[in-house]
């Protein structure tokens, strides 16, 4: 029975547009590092965009792992939507390129992180919880 509900899951007016959006995001960031990184290239020259790229992983990587443990060792809990910023932000630091190190450095600040989790919530939870009614 679940194989035919996600076959018809594919039939619903609103999946289809949002696996188009998701496809058309995973096609288009990788091509945008790739053009970003030929620029710089021309710019800068190679050698150092490699270099960049590799500090910028590193520092990405000790930033996150710094913010983490910083979270961790809080008093308070944690909301789940800054747990869910700081997860998106360690993934795009770990993912090469330098539009999602960027996009990464922007969600370790816990104001931009926090701003993000209050304007993505409601759609997560739409998502999630379809027959729920949300604010």
């Amino acid at each position: 029975m679940t194989v035919v509900r996600a076959m018809l899951a594919f039939l619903d007016r609103d999946y289809l547009p949002r696996l188009l959006l998701v496809l058309l995001a995973y096609a288009l960031v990788p091509l945008a590092e790739i053009f970003f990184f030929l620029y710089l290239g021309s710019v800068i020259g190679n050698y150092l965009v490699i270099v960049l790229a590799a500090v910028a992983a590193v520092a990405g990587a000790f930033g996150g792992f710094a913010q983490a443990r910083r979270l961790a060792e809080s008093e308070r809990g944690m909301p789940p939507s800054e747990a869910a910023g700081l997860a998106v932000a360690a993934v795009l630091l770990i993912t090469p390129g330098f539009i999602t190190d960027l996009v990464g450095f922007l969600l370790l600040v816990p104001r931009l992180r926090k701003w993000a989790g209050e304007r993505v919530a409601p759609y997560s939870r739409k998502i999630l919880y379809p027959s729920r009614r949300t604010r």
